[in-house]
């Protein structure tokens, strides 16, 4: 099936038939009703492909978009890790420092 669509709302609605003695010409009727449905049956599958498109892509989005969750409290909680680390570090070296002070001091007060 061609994706080429073959008839616009303006041609369908302008469509003049030839008339003979008995009406319409039947066959050119049938020909142009047969164009009419080919391309409604494009429009058809068109949307279906568009649609399933749309849910695959909005599936991804959903996934990237938990992934992307997921990065972000991850980072989070190794930031507070990190943070705490550090802090520990620095109680560390202030409880050194405070020792080494005591030991400077008591010792140029004697």
């Amino acid at each position: 099936m061609e994706n080429k669509i073959k008839l616009s709302p303006k041609k369908i609605v302008n469509k003049q038939f030839q008339i003979d003695s008995k009406g319409y010409n039947a066959n050119e009727v049938d020909y142009f009703l047969d164009v009419v449905v080919a391309d409604y049956e494009n429009f058809a599958a068109m949307l279906n492909r568009a649609y399933d498109e749309i849910d695959t892509l909005q599936k991804t989005v959903s996934k990237l978009k938990a992934q992307v969750q997921s990065y972000e409290n991850n980072a989070k909680a190794e930031s507070a890790k990190n943070i705490e680390s550090q802090m520990e570090s620095n109680v560390d070296l202030l409880k050194r420092l405070s020792l080494l002070e005591k030991e400077v001091y008591s010792k140029k007060s004697e």
